[in-house]
């Protein structure tokens, strides 16, 4: 889990969006605060400290189907630069916050963040949502999952203090809001 955030941070200052100081020492948003996307065949976002810019995950489609060869696609919303969109960087996608993906079946992948393989995500058509989600466990429930969040309490570029991930997920049945809170190893 150290790698996954330590690239997540890293691989953020290689990109060309900026970053919003504010004048607290440990440079944090206010989670509540941040904007919440609404993306085209969205399946979920990835937020994290010190600005609002956050990387949006959606579906990709080809033809009408999913392609096969990259079901799914990861670009930036430049909250801090008008909600300019910018492809990841090449540095991005292969290290932090891209998608490896390994097809399970017709239309059925497991999908993981390249910085990030220890957790599973599902990617599978929802017959409740009538789209495709993409899925995970908590609490030994089937969830949906609708965004994650890095906790950054400051540190270095090349070694953050990270908090904590949070997944904010759904209940697949319920639509019950399910919160899973992974701490990050001293």
């Amino acid at each position: 889990m150290k790698t996954f955030v330590l690239l997540l941070v890293a691989s953020s200052f290689c990109g060309n969006h900026t970053y919003a100081q504010d004048n607290t020492s440990s440079n944090q948003v206010d989670k509540t605060k941040l904007p919440i996307p609404k993306e085209k065949e969205q399946l979920f976002y990835l937020q994290r400290d010190p600005n609002k810019n956050t990387i949006v995950y959606t579906l990709n489609k080809k033809d009408g189907k999913i392609d096969e060869s990259n079901p799914v696609n990861a670009y930036w919303i430049l909250y801090e630069e008008d909600g300019e969109r910018k492809d990841l960087s090449y540095i991005q996608r292969k290290f932090a916050y891209g998608i490896d993906h390994k097809k399970l079946n017709d239309n059925e992948y497991e999908i993981r963040l390249t910085s990030c393989k220890s957790i599973p995500f599902r990617l599978a058509y929802c017959p409740l949502s009538k789209q495709y989600e993409a899925f995970t466990s908590i609490n030994n429930k089937p969830a949906i999952v609708e965004s994650i969040f890095v906790r950054i309490n400051g540190g270095s570029l090349f070694k953050p203090n990270v908090d904590y991930i949070e997944l904010i997920c759904k209940d697949s049945q319920s639509g019950q809001k399910l919160k899973q809170v992974i701490p990050m190893d001293e």
